[in-house]
């Protein structure tokens, strides 16, 4: 169904704490919109990049909400804050990271396919997508001349990694479990992509529901990108840090042996679409390089 604007100012936003992005974050906004996101609330930790100068064209055009939050452990307290401030102005908000890309397995919009599953499911609280693991595919230095989408095009197979994210109905969350799973008020549950329920406080969908959306997780990129955000720790425990980044990658590496390029058609697919039509007021944005 479409939104009533009356409502909700926007059908689909996202929600996501970045640090660091600048190399990455235009092209994860440029996607996203062409898939159908309306806005993006972005919470900055400290990032010593030039994060928010990407940002600021985006911030003007009234595409991304900007918010600068600082301190440790900031995920949580992150996605809380997005839930007081904006759970009324949104029918559903996606909680993912700036190495995720949301993915229908069709050339329709994220909301579209949202939408469909959840229909007729009074009790859905929201979406649960499965993860794509995408690894290094055999780069070992960053280069920052090409998008991430185009380097890395070799993905684990199905069900190596069984993780979810979830797009949600906000005003449904009673509080995170995890940033994988939310417990809903009482009668509403997570609802995967075949339109099964997840019991609650399930993190993960096993066997992967993968035929109708995914979420494809960039989680190394290049060993060299890969090596420096694990100087960064964790966004949810301080002292958590990425003690063994060049394992990680090299286990990617050897497990990650599916070539998918596929999501490159659908941005392709999308942009032919729409930016003849205009496109909304991004369509500049998204033509800039």
């Amino acid at each position: 169904m479409s939104v009533d604007k009356n409502l909700f100012l926007y059908d689909l936003a996202v929600v996501s704490i970045m640090k660091c992005e600048g190399p990455y974050i235009k092209e994860w906004l440029d996607y996203h919109l062409l898939a159908g996101v309306d806005h993006f609330f972005i919470y900055d930790n400290e990032s010593p990049d030039n994060q928010k100068e990407i940002l600021k064209p985006y911030i003007d055009a009234g595409l991304v909400t900007y918010t600068f939050f600082p301190g440790t452990s900031p995920q949580f307290p992150a996605y809380n804050d997005a839930m007081r401030r904006f759970k009324f102005l949104c029918r559903y908000i996606a909680f993912i990271d700036g190495d995720e890309f949301i993915f229908p397995q069709s050339n329709r919009s994220i909301i579209e396919v949202v939408d469909e599953v959840l229909a007729d499911k009074p009790y859905a609280g929201g979406l649960a997508i499965n993860w794509n693991y995408f690894g290094p595919s055999g780069h070992k230095k960053a280069d920052y001349t090409r998008g991430v989408l185009e380097r890395f095009t070799y993905r684990a197979p199905e069900n190596y990694e069984t993780v979810i994210k979830n797009i949600v109905n906000p005003r449904r969350i009673s509080y995170f479990g995890s940033p994988h799973y939310m417990y809903y008020h009482d009668g509403f549950l997570a609802i995967n992509g075949d339109g099964v329920p997840l019991p609650p406080g399930q993190g993960f969908n096993k066997p992967a529901t993968n035929k109708k959306i995914v979420i494809n997780h960039y989680v190394t990129k290049s060993y060299e990108e890969y090596m420096d955000k694990g100087k960064r720790g964790d966004g949810i425990y301080t002292s958590r840090v990425r003690t063994t980044p060049e394992k990680t990658c090299t286990n990617l590496d050897k497990n990650c042996t599916v070539i998918d390029d596929s999501i490159l058609k659908y941005r392709a697919d999308r942009q032919s679409a729409l930016i003849p039509q205009g496109g909304g007021v991004w369509t500049t944005l998204f033509l800039q390089h």
